[in-house]
């Protein structure tokens, strides 16, 4: 794999002088809507190797394909309601996928507030990985899957544990995928949650021991296709990113793109500023593109209706 790390700085307008800016900065971004009815939603329980399920939404584009399959995994260490499954297909930036010609789909998984280490979440998603390469019209070798915060975790997990064409995670919970957020490091009792992990957040490197490095630096090397990590520049995971994580994807040739969105909070990449989700979505689509064997092909504009990107 070609391992060129390119780091683009993403700036937007909106404050500059002049009346052609103040025009600009009135623009509504806008996103494809698909009607239920065109692409309808399928809820789908996934067997597990060790006889549990996990729950996936699906969308497909019309056609027989073949497609390309993007995976979507939630942020947070607990599980999601079928129905926020399903309502994160329709959102800014699933209803973008879609509209561009994959196979949509967003899985969830076994809760880590128990245990945050625990492989549960990794084995749900490893099956969901499975049976999307699975499905009629999907090309098996065009897979590519993208997450937020803990999902972003998974994801760079599963791209050292099952073949992908390439993967993206936006401001990922590395926090996980290091251990550096285990059972003993935050002390106290289950349940844990995202706050339970914030003492370790400031200071990451007080607690990245040579043992959490070689388990880093293993997992790292076991990553087989692109990677691209999006990020912004107001959530204190990004310290632990910063300081561990992409200094050690960068040392084991792993990583491929980095961009940096100003003013992106936690969950830019699909419910954030409209212009940061849209230049999220584009610079990942972008990304996707230029390693799947199957091309997706845009809907048919007859088939999709522009609104406004705040409306869901």
């Amino acid at each position: 794999m070609k391992n060129s790390v390119t780091i683009f700085m993403a700036a937007f307008a909106g404050f500059a002088m002049g009346n052609q800016s103040q025009a600009t900065a009135q623009v509504k971004v806008m996103r494809p809507e698909v009607s239920v009815e065109t692409c309808p939603v399928q809820v789908i329980e996934v067997p597990t190797q060790d006889g549990k399920h996990a729950t996936v939404a699906v969308r497909k584009p019309p056609g027989k394909g073949p497609f390309p399959a993007a995976i979507y995994l939630h942020g947070t260490l607990e599980s999601k309601e079928a129905n926020k499954l399903s309502h994160s297909l329709k959102d800014q930036t699933g209803s973008r996928f879609l509209a561009a010609g994959y196979v949509t789909v967003a899985a969830t998984f076994r809760s880590r507030s128990s245990d945050p280490l625990t492989r549960d979440a990794l084995e749900d998603c490893l099956a969901v990985v499975t049976h999307v390469k699975k499905i009629p019209n999907v090309d098996p070798q065009s897979v590519v899957m993208w997450g937020d915060s803990g999902g972003g975790s998974l994801v760079l997990e599963l791209a050292g544990e099952t073949t992908l064409c390439a993967v993206t995670a936006c401001e990922p919970a590395t926090v996980l995928f290091t251990g550096l957020y285990s059972k003993e490091n935050p002390g106290g009792k289950p349940p844990f949650s995202a706050a339970s992990g914030i003492k370790i957040m400031e200071d990451p490197k007080a607690y990245y021991t040579p043992e959490l490095q070689k388990r880093t630096r293993d997992k790292i090397a076991r990553i087989r296709c692109p990677v691209f990590i999006a990020h912004g520049d107001r959530h204190i995971i990004n310290k632990v990113n910063n300081e561990v994580f992409v200094p050690e994807m960068t040392s084991g040739q792993k990583l491929t793109q980095v961009i940096l969105y100003p003013g992106g909070g936690h969950s830019f990449s699909h419910a954030g500023k409209p212009e940061l989700t849209q230049k999220f979505f584009d610079d990942c689509h972008a990304f996707f593109r230029k390693y799947l064997p199957t091309q997706p092909i845009p809907l048919e504009e007859s088939l999709i209706t522009q609104v406004p990107a705040g409306q869901q």
